[in-house]
């Protein structure tokens, strides 16, 4: 008899057990949640991007492209006064005026310099063709966003791009890559892109920091859903989904791109599911909570 009911005893907690991982695995939770609300997931057409940080910038030039112009255009003007110089002794010369040591020493400051101005252009030429920029719109300012180099490749001129500063916190400005990084700083190991902000209200300040997004890629469907919908179960992302009245399931899912208040969701989620926004946080709370809680 004892025996019989140790094995009774193990087999109820075999039971219970079992009734707790089925719960923990997402299991359907019917939770009475005050002011719970829903939305449909929905199918768009997103891009990749590619984020790093930005600071509005006074001119279109990054400040080493602005030393690299100042150090040419000083290169070449020191080749153009020795080249003057040249001619000048080369003249004197001709009727014995000039020591032949003088015209000798400004030939070979002349070639010293043009080489100088040689070098200048070849570094000037690294940060691309447009180093400088075109005019700016009215409405537009210039913002000096810096990625990683890995993202280097990926990024195109004319590009879309979003802006968000530190300053206005939740406030997004469109924004475009004028041009695609030509390089990377040594300091840094950041690749600087030089990109066009809107600025209807002319609010943005040269100095202002923030976040930069900037759109990669060809576009491709996804399935999205509100930024509320996604509540986290310690590092996993899990949206509940309705699967009838009053029941609601945790679905763990993989996130994508993130825009204009939705997230992607790459595994998960189909479109048109019912997904909670309002009280997801309530539902992964009663999803901890033990059996038998919510009665008492």
């Amino acid at each position: 008899m004892r025996s019989r009911r140790v094995l009774v005893l193990a087999a109820l907690l075999a039971a219970a057990c079992e009734v707790e991982h089925e719960a923990e695995r997402g299991a359907p939770v019917e939770a009475i949640v005050p002011g719970l609300e829903t939305a449909a997931a929905a199918a768009e057409t997103v891009c990749d991007q590619v984020r790093g940080a930005g600071a509005v910038a006074a001119e279109a030039e990054a400040p080493e492209v602005r030393d690299a112009r100042a150090a040419l255009a000083e290169a070449e003007a020191r080749r153009t006064l020795a080249a003057q110089q040249v001619e000048r002794l080369t003249a004197l010369a001709r009727g014995a005026v000039a020591p032949r040591k003088e015209l000798e020493a400004a030939r070979a400051e002349e070639t010293s310099a043009a080489a100088a101005a040689a070098r200048a252009r070849h570094v000037l030429a690294v940060f691309g063709p447009g180093a400088g920029g075109t005019s700016l719109a009215p409405d537009e300012t210039w913002l000096m966003a810096n990625v990683v180099q890995s993202d280097l490749a990926a990024v195109a001129a004319g590009a879309e791009a979003r802006f968000v500063p530190d300053a206005f916190p939740g406030r997004a400005f469109a924004a475009r890559v004028d041009a695609a990084p030509a390089y990377v700083d040594p300091a840094t190991r950041l690749a600087p892109v030089r990109v066009r902000v809107r600025d209807p209200g002319r609010v943005l300040r040269p100095g202002m920091t923030g976040a930069v997004a900037i759109e990669v890629g060809t576009p491709r469907p996804a399935i999205t859903v509100p930024a509320a919908a996604v509540v986290y179960d310690g590092p996993q992302p899990v949206v509940f989904v309705e699967e009838g009245p009053g029941r609601y399931v945790p679905h763990p899912v993989r996130l994508g791109v993130a825009r204009d208040g939705k997230i992607e969701i790459a595994i998960g989620v189909a479109a048109g599911g019912r997904v909670v926004t309002t009280g997801a946080a309530s539902l992964l709370s009663a999803t901890r909570l033990p059996v038998g809680a919510e009665a008492d």
